[in-house]
């Protein structure tokens, strides 16, 4: 879990996830707005792209119905969610991605 740059506070596997989606948050601890480093944002992308693309590219390889490829979809969609937040850093202030 990330620790704000602030107060050395670990954050807890909740505050990252919503961080994840709104890109800032105040510390639970300090109140200090922390932000989401472009390098670990830049992974969050390459975490849910590549394998959704390998999923798509794999289905006609081995012929999978509808129903399964929905269901593998949604298993990769749902374990990469709970493995994010372990994945984030934390930085005082907000940097362009590029």
């Amino acid at each position: 879990m990330p620790n704000c740059q602030n107060c050395n506070y670990q954050w807890s596997w909740f505050d990252t996830f919503k961080i994840g989606f709104m890109n800032n948050k105040k510390c639970p601890n300090c109140q200090e707005r922390q932000y989401i480093k472009p390098q670990a944002n830049k992974r969050i992308y390459v975490f849910y792209i590549v394998p959704l693309i390998i999923l798509l590219f794999s289905r006609p390889l081995f012929d999978w119905s509808t129903p399964v490829f929905l269901s593998i979809g949604f298993f990769f969609i749902f374990a990469l969610t709970l493995i994010i937040p372990y994945t984030i850093k934390l930085s005082n202030e907000q940097e362009p991605l590029f």
